[in-house]
């Protein structure tokens, strides 16, 4: 997908189009670029039919996410389909991306984007919130600064306030022991306290999938996202964090795990104990505390040591950055801060940033200090930042 994707210049080539705005010597720049490929064809001219539609970034951003949960969705709930058909289409053609700025730059019959360009928002940090979906559909919105609307015997499960998240505590349950599910959107954080007495912190723009109760043999679960385990020990009980096709098996320990899709590698970064990363080849590794796993989407596992601080610090209210890439530094600030980042000079993206980041800071704030990486400047619009060379 990330091959369909054009470059800023000539997503601005189009928009000027659509207006009537482009000139002699443009005109000829996007024309070969549509005559590169039969998708930049279809791209082009699946924008040209879509003047009135105001797509949304939303849409675009969970592409990936929703795809990788679908497997999930597939093995825990086998006689339901998770994913519409709609989005099995919509994967395999790269349509909208463009769109993301003709809604800053194009003027529709409908809405003056002008006037949505100007317009100024504040950007704020994330809060403790999240979705709670239980399984017969329900949702229940999770606010750490309102009472839950969490209700007791959901499921045949009780399902307690405590610590500004949730507790669960479940009894024997008869027949097909139901899952829930817990969606953290972007800019949002969340813990809970699953039956077993393991606590899970999540970060956002996450998705967690899990039984109310667990079986006799084993404890899985299922993640899309950034969790902090610690685990409650039980030796004859392991317990499972599947992410995709791969999974993490222990015993009793505190870590890290951290998939999202769009980064095209998992990482897994213990903390205390012994966990053993396996991935869906069978390749594993046994992990000692302060060493972290990583599987790119390639196939290849590593092993390395790591400050662990780096890869925890998000569930204690910062961000701490050693010489990485601008790119996932601004990756991880936009979750938290709900932005999105549109980069006019793709060469940013490589350089590398050193620092620590207190998660709760203005976003004004942090924009000052990744100027400080030198001739690169930031332009923020709304809640869209804009990356260039000074």
């Amino acid at each position: 997908m990330n091959d369909l994707i054009p470059r800023l210049d000539i997503s601005r080539l189009i928009v000027k189009d659509l207006n009537g705005e482009i000139k002699e010597s443009e005109k000829q720049e996007l024309k070969e670029w549509i005559n590169e490929s039969e998708e930049n064809k279809a791209l082009y001219l699946r924008v040209r039919e879509r003047e009135n539609r105001n797509q949304r970034l939303e849409v675009i951003r969970k592409l990936n996410k929703q795809a990788a949960w679908r497997e999930v969705e597939r093995k825990t709930r086998k006689s339901q389909h998770f994913i519409s058909g709609w989005l099995y289409k919509g994967i395999a053609v790269a349509i909208p991306v463009i769109l993301l700025f003709c809604l800053y730059y194009y003027r529709s019959g409908e809405v003056d984007l002008e006037v949505v360009k100007q317009e100024h928002r504040e950007i704020h940090p994330g809060e403790i919130k999240a979705e709670l979906i239980l399984a017969n559909g329900q949702r229940l919105a999770l606010d750490a600064k309102k009472e839950n609307p969490v209700e007791s015997d959901l499921d045949g499960v009780k399902i307690l306030k405590e610590n500004q998240g949730i507790r669960y505590e479940c009894e024997d349950l008869e027949g097909e022991v139901p899952y829930h599910e817990l969606r953290v959107p972007r800019g949002g954080e969340y813990p809970i306290t699953l039956e077993d007495g393991t606590e899970v912190y999540f970060n956002s723009e996450t998705r967690f999938r899990y039984p109310v109760k667990f079986g006799e043999r084993e404890r899985k679960v299922f993640l899309v996202g950034e969790a902090y385990f610690k685990v409650k020990r039980e030796a004859d009980r392991p317990f499972i964090v599947e992410m995709g096709e791969n999974r993490i098996e222990v015993l009793g320990t505190e870590f890290n795990a951290r998939y999202y899709p769009e980064e095209n590698k998992q990482m897994t970064t213990l903390v205390s104990g012994k966990v053993k990363f396996i991935s869906k080849d069978d390749k594993s590794l046994v992990l000692a505390p302060g060493e972290q796993a990583v599987l790119t989407d390639e196939g290849i596992l590593s092993r390395k040591t790591v400050d662990i601080t780096l890869y925890t610090a998000w569930k204690d209210g910062n961000f701490v950055f050693r010489k990485q890439r601008l790119e996932e530094v601004l990756n991880t600030l936009a979750r938290w801060y709900d932005v999105d980042i549109f980069y006019e000079d793709v060469s940013r993206k490589d350089i590398e940033f050193t620092g620590n980041i207190q998660r709760f800071e203005r976003f004004e704030e942090i924009v000052g200090l990744l100027q400080m990486t030198g001739d690169t400047e930031f332009e923020v619009k709304g809640k869209s930042i804009f990356v260039r060379r000074k």
